[in-house]
């Protein structure tokens, strides 16, 4: 099969009665992927409450890296008089733009991207305005409509959420909120409704706390309008919601201040519906006052987070959904991602990671300027050798998929200092950003990585000594296999062309077939065999031929301190 490690290594499995064999067959060229230099761009989105800017660096592969990200509230909503946007914010929303300019060409920014949504789409003057900003700022500005967004919002939530079952997407902005109805792969309905929190305040909300009254016609009126959001949920069988943006990071913020895990974020959390509505109710009965002591609601939303919270917890009640989620990614990684789609010839291809949680290894890789072409053939190789080995170990495909990730990362350590780099790599990879991983996961592939070389795990060890003891047998597991597979390109110089393994009981019989002598190859196994050892109880013997050749080398078991 053509393995996941940047479709370079082709492994060839073949289960005989007796033994476990297979042949790792890697190209000559060493597999590199070339790199381009990446272009940064300004990414802003002008809300109906605040300005998202983000600072990115768009590759030539489709992958992006943020370099900066800030916001402002502008509160273009509340600068609305008869459908026209006042003198005063259009002032106030043009000094934010041009400190957001200045601090673009603080980071050398190549390209500005700038979408306005539902405030200025909607607003009489919003073409003059435009035409303002890009006078005043330089800046251009393009007006999307409401389906646009939807689009957009998918675009950015797929590539940081996994939805591999129908899930409804619930954007809650100022002025709108888009809906989607979708799979990571497929959209099946999408929408935007103006029923943003802001403008339900002001339409329907004028008493402090909100009366039953008006909490009624609030509801009622989310219920006539989401009758085909409901139709559609329903109909594809939808049992969780994804939330993003503002007022749905903020009720979370809520709900884990008061009941969540404290060592994760709300992004890491699965929110239970009922549990979370304690929270909506919570808040849609609160005073100003009361919202304003609440940790985790923005000070500029707490007037208007009770509308926000009501059509929350309408959704959560009338749908039958198992869960509740909410992205970190939603307009503006959107963005970002219609940028990269619009400009792949100067970019020269689309992302070639499809998979949310690869993507972000090799973004972490790459931050880490990794040497790519020894990190995919070490995990090439430690793949063969877990396929091979499974009647030793007895994991299974997530297992094997953490093992992958942990085998791309286990040499980034080098960015900080080659000494001990190893412990530098359990650092980098417990604190990196990624997305799509549970912490407990972040602990085993950061502990995978720092065991490569090294001591052995023990408990004096702070990072290792904090796993649970299922996790500290992975680890034991798996960095046993990612020894023997860095020893096996001790160079760095892919000089390993073909690897045949072979597991006969607890006997591992590894051939290897170079490009040139294998001595160092064979050393580099030889002091890597003590974990595996330990682990299994088992042998190691390698040995090295010419290709179509009988052996030249052989290097019986043996352990160097």
């Amino acid at each position: 099969m053509v393995d996941r490690v940047g479709r370079r290594a082709l492994i060839c499995g073949i289960m005989a009665e007796k033994n476990y064999h297979a042949a790792c067959l890697l190209p000559a060229n060493g597999a590199a992927q070339a790199q381009t230099a990446p272009v940064r761009v300004c990414v802003i989105d002008l809300g109906t409450n605040s300005f998202h800017t983000i600072i990115i660096d768009a590759y030539a592969n489709g992958r992006f890296e943020v370099i900066d990200r800030f916001k402002e509230m502008v509160r273009l909503g509340r600068g609305i008089t008869k459908h026209r946007l006042t003198e005063k914010v259009q002032r106030r929303a043009i000094r934010a733009l041009k400190r957001i300019r200045q601090l673009s060409e603080g980071w050398h920014v190549e390209e500005f991207m700038a979408f306005a949504t539902s405030a200025i789409r909607e607003a009489e003057n919003g073409g003059d305005f435009i035409l303002r900003v890009r006078d005043e700022t330089g800046i251009r500005v393009r007006t999307i409509s409401g389906d646009f967004e939807a689009r957009l919002i998918y675009q950015g939530i797929r590539r940081a959420v996994e939805m591999p079952e129908p899930s409804l997407i619930v954007d809650i902005g100022g002025g709108s909120t888009e809906f989607v109805v979708c799979t990571s792969d497929e959209v099946f309905f999408r929408c935007s409704q103006k029923i943003g929190a802001a403008r339900m305040t002001q339409q329907f909300v004028t008493t402090d706390p909100v009366s039953k009254k008006e909490f009624r016609k609030l509801r009622a009126f989310y219920r006539r309008v989401l009758r085909d959001v409901f139709k559609a949920a329903r109909a594809h069988g939808v049992k969780q919601i994804i939330g993003s943006s503002g007022t749905m990071e903020n009720l979370a913020q809520v709900y884990l201040n008061a009941h969540g895990e404290p060592n994760r974020t709300i992004y890491q959390q699965t929110f239970e519906p009922q549990a979370f509505r304690e929270t909506t109710k919570r808040i849609m009965a609160s005073s100003t006052a009361e919202r304003e002591a609440m940790p985790g609601i923005d000070a500029k939303r707490v007037d208007q987070v009770v509308a926000g919270a009501m059509l929350a917890d309408v959704l959560l009640k009338d749908l039958d959904v198992a869960k509740l989620r909410i992205s970190p990614h939603a307009l503006r990684e959107g963005m970002v991602v219609h940028f990269i789609e619009q400009n792949y010839e100067r970019l020269e291809q689309q992302a070639p990671y499809a998979n949310v949680r690869l993507r972000s290894v090799y973004e972490v890789g790459n931050r880490f300027q990794w040497e790519e072409r020894h990190a995919q053939h070490v995990t090439a190789l430690a793949l063969l050798l877990f396929d091979v080995c499974r009647p030793l170990h007895g994991l299974g495909p997530k297992e094997r998929e953490l093992f992958e990730y942990a085998a791309l990362l286990h040499d980034v350590g080098y960015h900080i200092s080659r000494s001990s780099h190893h412990k530098h790599s359990l650092y980098l990879i417990k604190n990196a950003d990624f997305r799509g991983f549970l912490p407990e996961e972040i602990d085993v592939m950061a502990n995978v990585a720092r065991y490569h070389r090294g001591a052995l795990p023990k408990e004096k060890h702070p990072a290792y000594d904090r796993l649970t003891k299922e996790q500290q047998r992975l680890v034991w597991k798996m960095a046993a296999l990612l020894r023997l597979a860095e020893g096996l390109d001790r160079s760095h110089f892919q000089n390993v062309r073909t690897l045949h393994a072979e597991l006969d009981g607890k006997t591992l019989t590894l051939t290897l077939e170079t490009k040139s002598d294998a001595q160092l190859e064979l050393w580099g196994v030889r002091r890597s065999t003590d974990l595996f050892e330990a682990t299994y109880k088992g042998t190691v013997v390698a040995k090295a031929q010419a290709r179509h050749a009988a052996p030249v080398a052989e290097a019986p078991p043996a352990v160097e301190a």
